[in-house]
């Protein structure tokens, strides 16, 4: 019997969180997400549309942020399976998805709507809460909790 080794490719997930619990960034309003986004990719926020997601623990703390998707200046991609494995890698109870809109134009749209009920839907799978869609530019943003869009789904 030949005895040869099995070679096949590994597959590392890895979450790594160096923040003390009592140093996380709270979310309480859609501004607080605004803020929080605004700074540190203020370098990109105008130049294309850019898919980030903020991974929350059961106390609405920041565990991390991660870019899913960047596209161009007018349409994006988002890939709702990325989101999907975060949310399972972090072991976060709650997420947000904020797209932003280097146009300006945070008014949503039947897409934006469509994701919104796609990701809910796939994260109800493993028991995570999508809180919010915030689209958002530098000077303003849209969020769908806060202008009551969820209720206007038919959630």
């Amino acid at each position: 019997m030949n005895e040869e080794l099995i070679k096949v490719p590994v597959v590392e997930l890895v979450y790594r969180n160096n923040t003390k619990p009592s140093k996380r960034y709270k979310i309480v309003t859609a501004k607080d997400v605004h803020e929080l986004l605004v700074s540190p990719f203020k370098d990109t926020i105008e130049h294309h549309i850019s898919t980030r997601v903020i991974l929350l623990n059961g106390r609405n703390q920041v565990l991390g942020i991660s870019t899913i998707s960047e596209g161009a200046l007018s349409y994006n991609i988002t890939d709702i399976k990325f989101i999907v494995q975060l949310a399972a890698l972090s072991n976060c109870k709650s997420l947000i998805v904020c797209i932003n809109q280097p146009s300006g134009d945070i008014e949503p749209t039947k897409q934006d709507d469509e994701l919104v009920q796609q990701v809910k839907i796939a994260l109800s799978y493993i028991d995570v809460d999508l809180l919010d869609l915030v689209l958002y530019y530098e000077e303003g943003y849209y969020s769908y909790s806060a202008n009551g869009r969820y209720e206007n789904l038919g959630w």
